[in-house]
């Protein structure tokens, strides 16, 4: 990864320019640099979690101005396939995601987009936090799988990124109580901050007794799944009351082993949840913009741009306590 001078970039039909005030490294970035994913082909600039300042506008754009503080949806989606049609942009057949494959993205200065994908972000709320629509929309919708949270409880497996981000989205729903686990202490503080009840971390406790003791020895209602790697799916099916649903967003190995018996003798659910749409997004600039969520304890470090190589490299080989790091314009 190189730190470098590229051409200036000018808005087509439809387009604005954004100066680039925040944009995340998401993990999926950092596999990108490592090599290990087929879905960043270099040479390309990555960064699909940004938020900006339009700066200039394209021919026939009348829904912006100049100085708007915007969150970018960061799929370009044709409007005009089957997907679209249905209301599934973000399965359109003809989508150019930002940052992705050989789309170039957001850690630049400077990036055209449709003004279709952008979204006014309130001037009280930081750029940093605008950044963060892209994964908290994620979380949004896979907790949207679990339905009605009111007076359930509720595992989350996993304090990453998204994992937290679904703990921001559960607590809204006025859970009876939120168990969080992870084997990370630190990460379990900062989900302690953003209102989980219960932390475990199953490498010094007993997770199940845990569990158990706090649900009248019934088990959790939902439990929300957001690493993806047997252990922790493993982890999650086994807290379930019976009849209770799991939510899987974690996207890590292609393939895990699971009790099959324990799902049918038991009854329980199993939701996948990928990405998230359109209107999705859109909600969860209107949480964020009415301060509805709490996120801003995830974010671990603001850098600048000409720090992202260095920052990558540490998320790949040494992430510490990082969870959430933020490239930020100097």
């Amino acid at each position: 990864m190189s730190y470098q001078d590229v051409p200036d970039v000018s808005p087509k039909q439809g387009e604005v320019k954004l100066r680039v005030k925040a944009c995340g490294i998401c993990g999926s970035d950092v596999h990108g640099y490592l090599g290990l994913t087929g879905r960043r082909l270099e040479p390309m600039m990555m960064g699909h979690e940004f938020a900006g300042e339009v700066v200039e506008l394209g021919a026939g754009v009348t829904g912006r101005q100049i100085g708007e503080k915007v969150a970018v949806y960061p799929v370009d989606f044709c409007g005009e396939c089957e997907m679209c049609k249905k209301g599934d942009v973000h399965l359109c057949l003809n989508k150019r995601a930002f940052g992705v494959l050989d789309v170039d993205g957001a850690f630049a200065e400077y990036i055209c987009v449709p003004e279709k994908c952008c979204f006014t972000v309130k001037d009280n709320v930081p750029y940093a936090i605008g950044s963060l629509m892209e994964p908290l929309a994620v979380s949004y919708r896979g907790v949207g799988h679990a339905g009605d949270l009111s007076g359930k409880n509720v595992l989350l497996v996993g304090t990453g990124t998204i994992g937290l981000l679904a703990l921001a989205c559960v607590k809204m729903k006025n859970p009876r109580k939120i168990f969080v686990s992870d084997l990370s202490d630190s990460r379990l503080e900062v989900a302690r901050s953003m209102g989980a009840d219960v932390l475990i971390n199953p490498s010094k406790q007993d997770f199940k007794e845990i569990i158990m003791a706090n649900t009248d020895g019934k088990g959790v209602d939902v439990a929300i799944e957001a690493v993806g790697a047997t252990p922790t799916v493993q982890q999650a099916m086994s807290a379930l009351a019976f009849g209770g649903t799991a939510v899987w967003i974690g996207n890590n190995k292609p393939m895990v082993e699971i009790n099959m018996q324990e799902i049918v003798t038991r009854e329980l659910t199993v939701h996948g949840s990928f990405l998230y749409g359109y209107e999705e997004f859109k909600t969860v600039v209107s949480l964020l913009n009415e301060g509805k969520l709490n996120v801003a304890p995830l974010i671990s470090k603001e850098i600048t741009l000409a720090q992202a190589p260095d920052y990558f490299y540490k998320l790949a080989h040494d992430p510490g306590e990082l969870i959430k790091v933020v490239v930020v314009d100097s």
